[in-house]
């Protein structure tokens, strides 16, 4: 817009603010809809003011485990399957249809600076960010109706959580980048409820789009798509056997952990005669659904939602930059180092190339050995 026009152009805005209240005029760095009445105005201001400092107190508290909740927030947006994956959904997306506005989602996730950039911008007062998008990332970070929460644990710690919840590292465990405590606003009566069960553990591994809506709404046996041993919710008492259903999914793209992640949760659960696990007792692996025998082993069938609770979540970055990124105080500075090398990164993210490639030197080997030369070759110098 040229600067002599400026005027005119206030005029115009100004003439049209008076017939529709749509119009919206900067202010502060902000977008504020337009309204002759000053205390609506100054309503709007305080909402602007009041959204601002929760994001940065969440962004000061714990920066990294804001920038997992959107990252997993975004991967279920962008998901093709974003009607069932991305819940709950923000309500204040809705129009008066109860249609669900994800274009304007989208354009809300494209709008975000980088969470490093986001809090400087905070704390300067200057934040081009509309109050809507504002907004989403205050719900986001609060939790949505769960209330769900999110908090990085320091590398020093990973051994005595870990301890605490039954697990012992083995040499075949990939252990993740970060682990994060997740609690909700039903996780002190789940506490409370367990400390009198005989509980141990199950890993859970899904695919990038789900970990929203399980994280929110938990794990919930109508949704599982396995039931070769019967309907219910699949665990395993083996990192390794869960990380073949953790597949890699591309989240946000400014994200310090990188484009691309997978998750696998730790999750508590209540011995009870709906949980099956593989055991000599047949009363234990026995289920009656079940299309494949009895239970195998490291394998754990929940068949009630209300037996189990996810208490941490590892996250695995798809590239060995995130980490050195993370900008994080102090008390987060040692948090998840990247625990796999970068040969081994990029092993664990082109599985299928692998496959592709060794099956290809296997033709190779076939046909060359097949031929006449080969063979003449062989017979005359063996």
């Amino acid at each position: 817009m040229a600067e002599s026009g400026g005027s005119n152009t206030r005029d115009e805005m100004a003439g049209t603010a008076a017939a529709s209240d749509d119009v919206i005029i900067r202010s502060r760095g902000h977008f504020i809809t337009t309204n002759t009445n000053k205390d609506d105005l100054a309503t709007q201001s305080s909402e602007f003011s009041n959204v601002e400092t929760c994001i940065l107190e969440h962004l000061h508290r714990d920066i990294l485990a804001c920038d997992v909740q959107l990252s997993l927030f975004i991967g279920a947006a962008r998901s093709y399957r974003h009607d069932s994956s991305l819940s709950p959904f923000p309500e204040f997306y809705l129009d008066a249809s109860g249609n669900k506005d994800i274009r304007g989602i989208h354009e809300a996730i494209a709008a975000y600076p980088s969470l490093t950039e986001l809090k400087v911008q905070l704390e300067k007062r200057h934040c081009n960010l509309s109050v809507k998008q504002l907004t989403l990332l205050a719900w986001i970070f609060e939790g949505g109706p769960a209330k769900l929460s999110l908090r990085s644990l320091k590398q020093c710690n990973w051994s005595d959580t870990l301890r605490s919840m039954g697990i012992e590292k083995r040499p075949n465990y990939v252990m993740p980048n970060y682990i994060l405590e997740v609690s909700k606003k039903d996780t002190d009566r789940w506490i409370t409820k367990s400390e009198g069960e005989e509980t141990f553990h199950g890993f859970h591994g899904s695919r990038l789009d789900n970990w929203f809506s399980i994280l929110n709404n938990g794990l919930q046996q109508h949704r599982s798509k396995t039931s070769k041993f019967g309907e219910g919710i699949y665990l395993s008492s083996d990192l390794t056997l869960s990380m073949n259903y953790s597949t890699r999914g591309v989240g946000w793209e400014k994200s310090v952990l990188g484009s691309t992640l997978s998750c696998i949760s730790i999750n508590q659960v209540i011995n009870h005669q709906n949980v099956k696990i593989h055991s000599s007792c047949p009363m234990k692996g026995q289920v009656e659904d079940s299309e494949g025998g009895s239970i195998p082993e490291h394998h754990i069938l929940v068949r009630d939602n209300q037996l189990l609770h996810a208490r941490y979540l590892m996250v695995y970055c798809g590239n060995k930059k995130a980490a050195k990124d993370v900008n994080l105080d102090r008390q987060n500075s040692d948090v998840g180092q990247p625990a796999r090398s970068r040969l081994a990164t990029w092993l664990a993210s082109n599985k299928m190339l692998l496959v592709l490639i060794c099956y290809g030197l296997l033709l190779a080997l076939v046909g060359i050995t097949s031929s006449t030369w080969f063979k003449r070759l062989v017979a005359k110098y063996f």
